[in-house]
């Protein structure tokens, strides 16, 4: 089968959409929104321009993909269900370019829920059908936006305990670690939650999601970075009577730089306390290794109950390599001692986390964190409510708004065309018509790519957002 034929990036029902129109339907509008009841009050909205040139740019229809789509939903659903014509008027009216526009807020930007992020309608009248037959696909910017969305509210988190506890921001790019490449549902879907991530943070361990923005947003700058680290299967080598030699076998074959060390194997207090004691053959190692200066070792727990588990280590850790205080009184290590929580996160279990070190008198400072399935794995299209819906339709050249209003009036959808203003450092979606500079501009029309961001103004938009406490 053609791989990204067009004709069918789409869902069964959608297919049979075409004959059910009222008659003298001319045009589909249709937008998509964060609805109430998001879990966060803003979304960042990114990955359309990665969805427009995979899927949408050019010429995309050939007569190959509509007889294989033919043949294909005939058997699926049944015979002469597929909009043939429809697709041969696009490939021989349009040479296969989709007669389509499509608006959208510019990619990074935090917008207010409950407004609009992007608007779809036809430009030719007779491929009205066209507009929700591609909502499958083009509602899955919900998962790159709500992606960036959550690495953002961390950084946020993160940025009002540094402080609160008067820590050092030097760090800060790094406190939240992309982790998530090997429990991700797909490669594709890691490159585009993690480069999503890298919006905010610039820690990852994600590497395909490094070809995101020379591939699909115009800039060769390394937005990715990583350290040296164990795993299990290093530390375990030589079983629990060879975790010391193992342990000194790490950091004598160590490269300058920061070192990582996973030390939940067997027996974290051990470890941690065997590091820090005085004279001990572990000890020594250690400071040897940080006796090179921009050398770091960093303490990995990787399992236990996060928010305990994390403040046992820091004051194990106090023990043995001692701390000082910042301006406001919490303790913090030298600069090449840190700790690394990576097991289990989410937003909630790291503000619980640093919430507990600085009632503990700890500096945010102190610790990074690893978050991988959640971030990739545990958001879904909920997160943010996202929904794409028709409000409006035009029949024999007049406008008529299109709405649903079910019980459940969260999911209530909005009427008429719209724009999306900005009042009062708030974002307000209003009817096309009224007065105010629409936010939404066009970034595709009839095939052709109008809006092609780089990486960086997408990432200057979301961090002037995440770093405002």
């Amino acid at each position: 089968m053609i791989e990204n034929n067009i004709c069918l990036l789409t869902d069964s029902y959608k297919v049979t959409h075409h004959y059910f129109y009222p008659k003298g339907t001319e045009k589909i509008y249709s937008y998509l929104e964060s609805r109430v009841g998001a879990e966060f009050n803003k979304t960042i909205f990114y990955g359309l321009q990665y969805i427009l040139k995979k899927y949408l740019e050019g010429q995309v229809v050939t007569q190959e993909k509509i007889d294989e789509a033919d043949k294909l939903i005939s058997a699926h659903i049944g015979p002469d269900i597929f909009n043939k014509s429809g697709w041969e008027y696009i490939l021989d009216e349009h040479e296969g370019y989709l007669p389509i526009e499509i608006k959208a807020v510019s990619e990074g930007t935090p917008v207010d829920v409950s407004n609009v992020l992007m608007t779809v309608e036809n430009t030719d009248k007779k491929s009205y059908w066209l507009v929700n037959y591609l909502e499958s696909l083009l509602l899955q910017v919900w998962y790159p936006s709500t992606v960036a969305t959550l690495s953002a509210e961390v950084r946020k988190l993160c940025n009002f305990y540094l402080d609160v506890t008067a820590s050092e921001k030097d760090n800060l790019d790094f406190m939240l670690h992309d982790f998530g490449y090997r429990g991700a549902t797909s490669t594709e879907s890691s490159m585009l939650s993690g480069s999503a991530h890298l919006l905010s943070f610039s820690g990852t361990d994600t590497i395909p999601a490094l070809t995101i923005p020379e591939n699909y947003y115009n800039d060769n700058d390394l937005y990715g970075f990583s350290v040296q680290a164990t795993e299990h299967s290093v530390m375990t080598s030589l079983g629990p009577e060879g975790e010391l030699a193992q342990i000194l076998n790490v950091i004598d074959n160590a490269k300058p730089g920061i070192l990582s060390m996973v030390i939940d194997s067997y027996n974290y207090r051990k470890f941690l306390k065997t590091a820090g004691e005085s004279g001990s053959e572990l000890n020594d190692a250690i400071l040897k290794f940080l006796e090179t200066e921009g050398n770091k070792v960093v303490f990995r727990p990787d399992s236990g109950e996060p928010v305990s588990t994390t403040i046992d280590c820091l004051n194990i850790l106090e023990e043995g390599f001692g701390s000082y205080e910042t301006p406001k009184g919490y303790k913090v290590f030298d600069s090449n001692i840190g700790l690394l929580w990576g097991d289990g996160l989410n937003y909630h279990k790291i503000r619980d986390i640093l919430f507990a070190m600085k009632s503990n008198g700890w500096a945010a400072q102190n610790i990074i964190f690893g978050m991988g399935g959640g971030l990739h794995t545990n958001v879904n299209r909920d997160t943010q409510r996202n929904a794409f819906k028709c409000s409006a339709q035009l029949r024999d050249g007049e406008w008529h708004d299109i709405y649903k209003n079910p019980l459940d009036s969260s999911k209530k959808s909005k009427t008429g065309r719209f724009k999306l203003i900005k009042e009062n450092d708030s974002y307000k979606t209003i009817p096309i018509n009224c007065d105010g500079d629409d936010l939404l501009q066009t970034v595709f029309k009839d095939g052709e790519l109008l809006v092609d961001d780089k990486f960086s103004q997408i990432k200057n938009r979301a961090l002037k957002y995440s770093n405002f406490r």
